[in-house]
């Protein structure tokens, strides 16, 4: 990837940085792990242990006086993030930090005021960008036809009101959707509705929306926490050709379909001179060369991505400017339930 190994230092040592994040870190030769922290001083020793890491805390302001990094992963609750990345920012850090930008738009643009002011920059953990599968089927989408149309699905089954306490599941989870059809459509919604439920919960469990961006392209995003289980998929359309992208059926699969057009008008199989379509396939594993889930799944990558920057400068896919347009069209898609 690159030459310069980077000190880095992870803060938060729960479950998303002891499954996805320091596993990867981990295999990346570039990166240089040393110190972790945490409120709780066995969780960090444990990780510490695992991963050999050297400086072990309790108080990430303990850290930055006595560790030279030159940037930090903040991996705590969504509603804890906005306060870790301000004051790494303060201490002239460079932060990754999970999704959520933040639980608000106006947390996200604090953070995006106070990056430019300081000189550092923040990427965000929005993962399924940087999915190798996500990333193949995307440029060849883009090669094959103009795109007109995306979707998106994310539905679970799950107590939304307990899991998602402090914040809407549709802010602090559903974002993962959200950003990822506004990536695909490259553009940001002018006309958008929302129709939700509350299904056996307190509060809403389920939105189905569309929208209409500025581009032109037109999308639509489902989500569900009471339904039969994981079900996680995009799909992206055009007159040439349309992606089906599979991150989860039941499980964790990864993989995706192109079905190109035959260039004939097709309106029912029952037609005459109906013809076998071409369908080109693709593995996510095969195409992320590994079996791993933070590997395939888009973890690593982020994670690569970020000390890429570190090391050569070069800009992170997610920037905390770009997660804040993200936060935003959640925004608007809530603030336009009808």
């Amino acid at each position: 990837m690159c030459n310069k190994k980077v000190n880095i230092a992870v803060i938060g040592a729960g479950g998303i940085a002891n499954n996805v994040h320091l596993p990867s870190l981990a295999e990346i030769e570039e990166a240089n792990i040393v110190a972790v922290c945490d409120l709780r001083e066995e969780k960090a020793q444990r990780a510490a242990e695992k991963y050999s890491i050297p400086g072990v805390y309790t108080s990430m302001y303990k850290m930055f006086e006595k560790e030279t990094l030159d940037g930090v992963f903040v991996l705590v609750e969504p509603d804890r993030l906005h306060r870790a990345a301000y004051d790494c920012l303060n201490a002239g850090l460079n932060v990754f930090m999970e999704k959520p930008a933040g639980i608000t738009s106006y947390q996200a643009r604090s953070l995006a005021r106070k990056a430019q002011q300081t000189g550092k920059t923040v990427a965000v953990g929005m993962n399924r960008r940087h999915i190798p599968l996500v990333q193949k089927v995307f440029q060849r989408m883009q090669e094959v036809t103009t795109i007109t149309q995306v979707d998106g699905v994310f539905m679970k089954h799950g107590d939304v009101a307990d899991s998602w306490h402090y914040a809407s599941a549709f802010v602090c989870d559903i974002v993962h959707a959200t950003d990822l059809v506004r990536y695909f459509a490259g553009s940001f919604p002018k006309k958008a509705a929302t129709i939700a439920a509350k299904n056996n919960s307190s509060v809403d469990n389920a939105w189905s929306s569309v929208m209409a961006f500025e581009n032109g392209i037109t999308g639509t995003l489902r989500s569900n926490y009471q339904i039969g289980g994981r079900v996680h998929s995009f799909e992206i359309h055009g007159p040439n050709a349309s992606a089906f992208i599979n991150l989860g059926f039941g499980g964790n699969e990864c993989d995706a379909r192109i079905l190109y057009s035959s260039g004939k008008n097709i309106y029912s199989l029952a037609a005459a001179g109906v013809s076998k379509q071409p369908i080109e396939y693709f593995d996510g594993k095969q195409i992320a060369g590994s079996d791993s889930f933070y590997s395939y799944y888009g973890y690593k990558q982020e994670d690569m991505d970020f000390i890429r920057f570190l090391s050569t400068g070069q800009k992170p896919l997610c920037t905390i400017e770009d997660a804040a347009e993200s936060m935003e069209m959640t925004e608007m898609l809530l603030n336009n339930i009808i």
